[in-house]
């Protein structure tokens, strides 16, 4: 039987209500020592915590939690960290899913709580909510091994995980898999209006551009072969593969974007952890 962590989430907003129907749909979450706190939670989160027992907003929080989840906004931490309370805060391990909040300055908002709490900051995506997303990981000082896999597991419960050497590291990769969906939804976008263009219907349009990247993805995901492998294997030397690829992979192209819309991220990492 799979271990149950005794969790608390705070914030069931777009991704912590898609970390938590993932957990609970695979049994990861002990409702009997975890809780959802969310001043207004949807009635999707509401009717998916009733489904797996876990409470919302308890009035008592028991023994405490091994672990807390803070998947509030950023601007928020100064002023509810530092009001946390419960039985045995001071053992919580706390994972925060905020961009560009560091490890330090949680640190120095959970002081009362404890002299070194111990933290994992983590970069979940959308896909979370359908088991396919992918988590970057860090750890700060004193997570011990067990804690990390407790982690692991977690996140790799609502799809699979990397764990980044520090911070930096953290902040500079979440510009591919954090947000990362929406440069794909944007792709998705871009085509569909392209489709427009072409004289195909509304219905048709979107109906080309979501098949398209979705099974293609799952192609990708299935296959074996690298993007790179898959990508010359459908692409006849030529052809009007070959003639749209040429566009795609020009000097201003796809490759140089990806890699300037990246660091754009990481910028902005920076400038909310100042």
């Amino acid at each position: 039987m799979a271990k149950k962590l005794s969790l608390l989430l705070l914030g069931a907003g777009n991704m912590g209500g898609a970390l938590l129907e993932s957990w609970i749909r695979n049994g990861i979450v002990d409702p009997k020592r975890s809780a959802v706190v969310d001043p207004n939670p949807s009635d999707k989160i509401l009717a998916v915590c009733e489904d797996g027992h876990v409470p919302v907003n308890p009035v008592d929080d028991g023994e405490g939690y091994d672990y807390c989840v803070l998947a509030i906004k950023p601007q928020m931490f100064g002023d509810i960290l530092p009001t946390l309370k419960w039985p045995g805060i001071e053992k919580t391990v706390f994972m925060s899913i905020a961009a560009g909040v560091t490890i330090d300055s949680m640190t120095k908002l959970l002081k009362s709580q404890s002299s070194s709490p111990k933290i994992i900051r983590t970069m979940p995506n959308l896909p979370a909510a359908i088991g396919q997303g992918m988590t970057i990981l860090t750890e700060g000082p004193g997570v011990t091994s067990e804690q990390r896999d407790d982690a692991d597991m977690l996140f790799k419960g609502a799809g699979d995980t990397v764990w980044a050497k520090d911070e930096d590291q953290l902040d500079r990769l979440m510009g591919i898999s954090g947000c990362g969906p929406a440069y794909v939804f944007l792709f998705a976008e871009a085509l569909e209006e392209a489709a427009l263009a072409e004289g195909a219907s509304p219905e048709d349009a979107r109906k080309l551009a979501e098949m398209t990247v979705t099974g293609s993805a799952a192609h990708l995901a299935q296959d074996g072969r690298t993007a790179a492998e898959l990508r010359k294997a459908v692409t006849s030397p030529g052809g009007t593969t070959a003639a749209a690829l040429s566009v795609w992979d020009d000097t201003d192209g796809l490759r140089p974007l990806a890699k300037r819309a990246v660091r754009a991220a990481y910028d902005r990492a920076k400038e909310l952890g100042k």
